[in-house]
């Protein structure tokens, strides 16, 4: 960038270029491996056919050229390295590979600490029965100062990002996934979601990937040897990908690296078809070809936005089949667009139901009158007093479902505000909040007169008002609460405060 009028700051299109270019480097160099790979089990022909039907036929194909600048194309190469690498040891257990192996699990786990789970390859490799698991432990064992080895290179590895956590965020162990929208449910894992919803299911988006589960049937029959750690990973990853809470992205790509090993199943099921007649191998090659090109379509779709990578929907999805321009009437049928920015709003109020959530005029307040300085009420004839000693108002506290079953709905909340105090108008807070039931926030807004760019005028009421969108939410049990909030010296007063929801359903 410097030798460009670009600017060197790591953003400008040089480093999005090279971004790209290393993306599809290393995407080349899965390839090779890949098909080092299945060489080892089977002929030139299958080893082409299947690495034709992975690379053209899945989500693989968009996250390795288009969308490769995510990490989970450099974690399908190293997979495949780990394979390559677990094949080579058993072979000969020559210390080489296991400091190669050591190498490409601690890089992998440096990317991704949740990728430990690739250490299943080199354990459970070569087990068909309890007799070989008992074997595999005592090659293990027999070669344990190798398998010591192995551990301390991948330690080296993952070292460096822990000082480098340690360095910039205080801490040598640093979770991204800490917020309540995104994290581990272990106790919700939603399979149907993550497989088969039109949202980003990946069967939906990848459908030629079952390919590899029908394999596993052949697998069984003719190549125990990666059979079981084939299983294991995948039930482990497809239970762990299925408890998160929020993996936003085109037909599920944290199952990207787990080609690196599908593609022995599928190439058992591969192997199996090129077996059969003519007749078979060309009927099979008419009802994959419409499916692979579908996939390459819809991968120029994504990079176009014509396919959203979070908000989905069957509808929508038989709607733009085979279509490079969408409408506004087609986007309508998409989910509900949640901004970026902290500021919600109320697009469009058709197709929605109004319904009120709150309405409090303190007409119980009304001992409040005698109090010297108390203004004239802006309707009816009580309002609610906020000081020091009461910073927080009445308010509302329900859970999510006594409102709307739906997957969303807004609300818009608004109070009256008088006071003559001089930080009323950055001290003074409507708030708005949804939490999980364990009271971890999934959204948190609170909002002053200034964070809303409104004026407010000392001696007369001056309202307060904005639109909230409801946050992803999984149970619907999640508590929605607001409140008015002031944290200033003096002495303000409110009255009508209302809140309204705009619901689907």
């Amino acid at each position: 960038a410097t030798n460009t009028t670009y600017d060197a700051d790591g953003f400008s299109k040089p480093y999005q270029w090279a971004l790209i270019l290393y993306g599809g480097l290393f995407a080349i160099l899965g390839v090779i491996v890949s098909r080092k790979i299945l060489l080892r089990f089977f002929n030139d022909n299958v080893t082409a056919a299947t690495l034709l039907l992975m690379f053209l036929g899945t989500n693989i194909f968009f996250f390795s050229t288009i969308g490769n600048e995510v990490p989970h194309v450099y974690l399908f190469t190293l997979y495949s390295f780990i394979i390559w690498f677990t094949i080579k040891w058993n072979e000969n257990f020559k210390p080489v590979y296991a400091i190669a192996l050591g190498l490409a699990m601690g890089v992998t786990m440096a990317m991704r600490q949740s990728e430990i789970i690739a250490a299943i390859i080199p354990v459970f490799w070569g087990v068909s029965s309890y007799k070989t698991f008992t074997e595999n432990y005592q090659t293990l064992w027999k070669y344990r100062w190798q398998v010591v080895i192995a551990i301390v290179v991948a330690f080296m590895m993952i070292l460096p990002q822990f000082f480098y956590w340690r360095t910039f965020a205080g801490e040598y162990f640093l979770n991204v996934y800490n917020d309540a929208g995104s994290t581990l449910n272990l106790k919700n894992p939603r399979f149907a979601y993550v497989l088969f919803s039109f949202r980003k299911g990946w069967f939906i988006y990848s459908p030629l990937s079952l390919l590899a589960f029908f394999g596993l049937y052949y697998c069984w029959k003719h190549y125990r040897l990666f059979f079981w750690p084939i299983v294991l990973y995948t039930a482990v990853n497809l239970y762990l990908i299925a408890s998160f809470t929020s993996l936003v992205s085109y037909g599920w790509r944290a199952f990207i690296q787990s080609y690196a090993l599908l593609i022995l199943p599928l190439g058992c099921f591969t192997a199996y078809i090129l077996q059969k007649k003519l007749y078979v191998r060309v009927l099979t090659a008419l009802l994959l070809l419409p499916l692979i090109i579908l996939n390459i379509h819809q991968a120029w779709q994504t990079n176009m936005e014509v396919i959203d990578g979070s908000r989905m929907t069957r509808e929508y999805y038989f709607r733009i089949i085979g279509k490079n321009i969408v409408s506004d009437e087609d986007r309508s049928l998409l989910m509900v667009d949640r901004s970026v920015t902290a500021y919600d709003t109320i697009k469009m109020t058709s197709g929605l139901n109004l319904k009120s959530v709150l309405n409090l005029n303190f007409e119980d307040q009304q001992t409040e009158m005698g109090d010297s300085g108390t203004p004239k009420p802006f309707d009816g004839q009580g309002i609610y007093k906020l000081n020091r000693d009461v910073p927080f108002s009445p308010g509302i506290k329900t859970t999510y479902n006594s409102i709307s079953s739906d997957y969303f709905f807004y609300l818009r909340a608004s109070v009256y505000v008088y006071s003559l105090a001089d930080d009323i108008r950055e001290k003074l807070y409507l708030v708005i909040t949804t939490t999980t039931p364990d009271k971890k926030d999934l959204k948190y807004r609170a909002f002053s007169f200034k964070d809303l760019n409104i004026d407010f005028i000392s001696g007369t009421w001056n309202k307060l008002s904005y639109d909230y969108l409801t946050p992803e939410v999984f149970t619907k049990e999640e508590i929605v609460q607001s409140y008015v909030w002031y944290n200033g010296e003096g002495i303000a007063w409110i009255d009508d405060y209302t809140i309204d929801a705009f619901t689907p359903d």
